[in-house]
């Protein structure tokens, strides 16, 4: 993951911030032109929860864009486990493909929490191939290229030296 203080991210959290509930950024990681921007905000359908939201910004050349359309889920708190589930190894999992301009060719965003024994995930696509450490907390925020239809496999490295392939 990247630092939290960028111009697409400034973008992303203003934009969220616009209806009168603070936004805050989860996690990001930089792709050069395109930022994958984890943000969390008050959920507009549960007073009690938390609306995650991942966005992609996008650079033109010129200037930091946001898409036209996001969307996200509703989030609450989970308690990680000690050890990984193998049928259910990434606890409240989310993706996401977002195309952009280009209707063939997108990023692939996954989002998750890792069990304690986890050290890293890769998500691979024909397009190529994201690892990325566990957070102290055991979040997951990865993002890789890929095709429209496509779904990239994911697997969760543990401590152990396992490999365990997510479904």
């Amino acid at each position: 993951m990247t630092t939290l203080s960028h111009p697409a991210i400034e973008l992303a959290v203003g934009e969220f911030s616009k209806g009168g509930s603070p936004a805050r950024v989860v996690a990001a990681i930089d792709r050069g032109d395109t930022m994958a921007v984890l943000i969390a905000t008050a959920s507009p359908f549960d007073s009690d929860g938390e609306a995650r939201v991942l966005v992609f910004v996008e650079h033109d050349g010129a200037q930091w864009r946001l898409p036209g359309v996001m969307n996200g889920s509703i989030w609450r708190p989970i308690t990680r486990a000690a050890t990984t589930a193998a049928g259910r190894p990434l606890a409240g999992k989310c993706t996401k493909l977002y195309r952009g301009t280009d209707s063939e060719i997108g990023w692939y965003g996954l989002t998750g929490y890792a069990a304690e024994d986890a050290v890293a995930v890769t998500v691979a696509s024909s397009l190529g191939t994201d690892r990325v450490e566990v957070a102290a907390d055991g979040l997951v925020l990865a993002a890789v290229r890929a095709r429209s239809g496509e779904t990239p496999a994911v697997i969760i490295h543990l401590v152990t030296g396992e490999n365990l392939v997510a479904p």
